[in-house]
C-alpha cells in the first residue's frame, strides 16, 4: 500500500505578518503524511539546496505551492525556486520523455490582496486570477505534473474577519486531508 504524501511549499517573504497564510498553516500542521516547507526559512539569502529541493519533490505525491499574489505573479523566492529545481533533465525534456515529476498532482493555494470582484472582466484587474496564474499552471503542467486548479481566498489588504479566515483555512484542510481537487 502507498501512502499519499503532500509536500506543501510555502512562499511568503512575511509569514509572521500574514493572517491567511498563517492561519492556513495552523489548521493542517497536525496532519500526517503532510510536510510543510517554509522557503524563506529555509533559504534567507536565496541560496537554493537544488538536490534538496528536487528529493522532497521525488518523496512526495503532491506538490501545493501556498503564497500571495504579489503584482500579479508568484513572490520572488518562489520565481527563483522554479528556476532553479525545475530544470531540464529533471523536471522535463524536450520530448517529453522524461520528468522526476510525471503524474504527481499539484495545486496552487494563493491569498490575494483584491477582492473577487477585482479579478472580473469589468474589475480594476480586468482579468480573473487564473489568468495571472497562467505562468505557473503552465510551468507544472510542462513538468508533466497533474495541475488540478486553485484555491484562493481574496481581500487581503481590506483585512478580513477572523471568521473568514478559519472558513477558508478548514476549507484549505479539507482539502489536503481528502486529497481534493480546489475548485479555483
Amino acid at each position: 500500500m502507498t501512502t499519499n504524501r503532500t509536500l506543501v511549499i510555502v512562499a511568503h517573504p512575511n509569514l509572521t505578518e500574514s493572517r491567511a497564510n498563517a492561519t492556513r498553516l495552523a489548521e493542517i500542521k497536525d496532519l500526517d503524511n503532510v510536510t510543510v516547507h517554509n522557503l524563506y526559512e529555509a533559504y534567507p539569502d536565496f541560496n537554493i539546496d537544488v538536490a534538496h529541493e528536487q528529493q522532497l519533490l521525488r518523496e512526495h505525491d503532491t506538490i501545493v505551492l501556498q503564497f500571495p499574489v504579489y503584482w500579479y505573479n508568484v513572490t520572488s523566492m518562489l520565481k527563483a525556486w522554479i528556476d532553479a529545481v525545475l530544470v531540464y533533465g529533471f523536471a522535463f525534456t524536450f520530448d517529453g520523455s522524461a520528468s522526476a515529476l510525471r503524474g504527481k498532482k499539484a495545486w496552487l493555494a494563493v491569498t490575494a490582496g483584491s477582492t473577487l470582484e477585482t479579478y472580473a472582466a469589468d474589475g480594476l484587474a480586468r482579468r480573473p486570477l487564473d489568468e495571472y496564474l497562467a505562468p505557473v499552471t503552465q510551468t507544472l503542467e510542462f513538468c508533466q505534473l497533474d495541475y488540478q486548479g486553485f484555491h484562493a481566498v481574496y481581500g487581503m489588504m481590506i483585512e478580513p474577519s477572523d471568521e473568514t479566515l478559519a472558513l477558508d483555512a478548514k476549507e484549505y484542510r479539507r482539502l489536503i486531508a481528502n486529497r481534493e481537487t480546489p475548485v479555483g
